[in-house]
């Protein structure tokens, strides 16, 4: 327990440091660190999409049209693929 402290305690001290040193470029530097941390996640989520569609493809039937291999069919939905929710023929 006390060790944690210790390490919380030289954390701070390190952050009011740099806080300091840094001055009024403080807010800057931690919008470019929370900005680059939140690209890094949409990156990682666009690549998800893409596996999941690119297993779509792979699961569709190749008797089916191509506009029938979206993610939503393949993995169970019954929301149809025609734009304005109309059916096909």
């Amino acid at each position: 327990m006390l060790l944690r402290y210790v390490i919380a305690m030289g954390i701070a001290m390190l952050a009011i440091l740099f806080a300091v040193i840094l001055g009024d470029y403080g807010p800057w530097y931690l919008s470019w660190v929370l900005g680059t941390g939140f690209m890094i996640l949409v990156a990682a989520s666009a690549g998800v999409l893409f596996e999941a569609q690119e297993d779509a493809a792979k699961a569709a039937s190749p008797a089916e049209p191509t506009e029938a291999r979206d993610v939503a069919k393949v993995m169970g939905g019954a929301a149809s693929s025609a734009p304005g929710g109309r059916t096909r023929r």
